[in-house]
């Protein structure tokens, strides 16, 4: 009698500088950028800043993260952003595609949609 696993584990390896961050903010349920960032970068990344901004915003405008923003004690601040995962898609970090600018989730094979445009949009058709 053997024991221990039969079937091999298939791996997966997060590279891309998005899906770390959807790894470590869906761990963590909620962070700050300079957080995520502290977390995932090693300084060869380029523009690591700017890219996660977009993809962070990208995902509040489809509701699947919710942004606060916090007071950071300084004088002349706006403060913080602090997001926060309101949909768990799922391991595999969601994409947003270039062109169009959906963001398509790769667990379910779907693009994601605000559910309260898609209500707004039935109220206005019917």
């Amino acid at each position: 009698m053997q024991q221990g696993q039969k079937a091999s584990r298939a791996k997966t390896m997060t590279i891309g500088l998005r899906a770390k961050a959807w790894w470590v903010l869906r761990k963590n349920r909620s962070m700050t950028l300079a957080e995520i960032q502290s977390t995932i970068c090693t300084g060869k990344e380029k523009s690591a800043d700017s890219n996660l901004r977009r993809y962070l915003k990208k995902l509040a405008d489809v509701g699947v993260i919710d942004v606060e923003t916090i007071d950071d004690d300084k004088l002349t601040s706006n403060g913080v952003n602090r997001y926060t995962v309101v949909k768990n898609l799922g391991p595999q970090a969601p994409v947003v595609r270039a062109k169009s600018g959906q963001v398509f989730d790769p667990n379910s094979g779907r693009i994601v949609v605000r559910e309260d445009s898609v209500i707004m949009k039935e109220a206005s058709n019917g």
